[in-house]
């Protein structure tokens, strides 16, 4: 389910949060938390917008907005055809990123439940 291409993402990802983490101020653990979360989010913001435009809410916006300029330019622009934007984002591409979402929120979340407990 889960390629080689995953893992070796997922590292990268890590080794971008430990440079974050050595590059500020303070080392301690909410440092590395707050780390966690600037990368973390990004995939997350990402993958719920791949998610949201794959879930074909767009589409009839697009569709709407390509009818419109077709009738506004009374046939002196061709709006050439691209597809529905639901078509646009490949499938495994979105579980890509969610795994790398996933993965890294659990690890940040694991590691707010150690900084709490000590």
């Amino acid at each position: 389910m889960f390629g080689k291409g995953h893992f070796i993402l997922l590292t990268i990802n890590l080794v971008i949060t430990f440079v974050l983490f050595l590059a500020s101020d303070e080392q301690n653990l909410l440092t590395l938390i707050n780390s966690f979360f600037y990368v973390a989010f990004f995939y997350f913001v990402v993958a719920l917008l791949l998610f949201v435009v794959k879930g074909r809410v767009l589409d009839g916006i697009t569709r709407s907005f390509r009818r419109f300029g077709k009738m506004m330019s009374k046939g002196l622009l061709d709006f050439e055809e691209n597809g529905e934007p639901s078509q646009w984002v490949n499938r495994s591409f979105l579980r890509y990123m969610q795994f790398q979402a996933a993965v890294l929120i659990a690890l940040m979340l694991i590691l707010l439940a150690i900084y709490y407990l000590i």
